[in-house]
């Protein structure tokens, strides 16, 4: 098992995506159980394969990547719903089936960045929910979304965490900047400071 001390930001960041979409996972299946109408047919879909040789037999086999994590039929009505962590957007790949899907006839593809989200993408497909009312305002981040093409808004906390992090590209490549520019041994620069030196 990988020592989460010398995890890279970047891996972190990921792993902590995941652990958020499978608590919106389990959220949303307990809220299923309780609203969804008697009829309606729903499953999840499993998209990640837990090896690399299940991923090759996976392919072998024909089976997609990019599937959403829900699919739902309601008399005929086909909705599909993506979930994601507060800072997820959808891959290319994710994009592309999308899009083959409603071109094929699936009514409904929506992006939630939270169960209520789920729920309330269920509520806009007409899928008439059991004992639910609609909230009357979700934060703007959490969606539902119908077009993963489109820019979507972001969490503050995700929004603060991208400034700092440009800032600090910025900084770094500053940095690069001038010491290519004086620092480096064999640049123009040090060559100019040690003949100077020299006199």
């Amino acid at each position: 098992m990988p020592d989460r001390a010398t995890e890279s930001p970047t891996v972190r960041g990921r792993r902590r995506a995941r652990q958020q979409e499978w608590t919106t996972q389990r959220t949303v299946l307990r809220l299923l159980k309780r609203h969804l109408p008697v009829g309606c047919f729903a499953t999840a879909l499993e998209n990640a394969p837990r090896s690399g040789y299940a991923g090759a037999m996976a392919k072998l086999r024909g089976t997609r990547s990019g599937l959403p994590d829900w699919w739902f039929v309601w008399r005929g009505r086909n909705v599909c719903i993506e979930l994601k962590s507060r800072s997820g957007v959808a891959s290319k790949t994710q994009r592309q089936v999308r899009d083959e899907l409603l071109a094929a006839g699936v009514r409904h593809w929506w992006l939630a960045r939270s169960a209520r989200a789920a729920l309330l993408a269920l509520h806009r497909s007409r899928i008439p929910l059991r004992n639910y009312t609609p909230p009357d305002k979700l934060a703007a981040w959490e969606g539902p979304f119908a077009d993963p093409h489109a820019r979507l808004p972001q969490h503050p906390a995700v929004r603060a965490k991208a400034r700092i992090a440009a800032a600090q590209y910025r900084e770094r490549r500053r940095e690069r900047e001038a010491a290519a520019a004086g620092v480096m041994p064999g640049s123009t620069g040090s060559a100019i400071i040690e003949l100077s030196s020299r006199r």
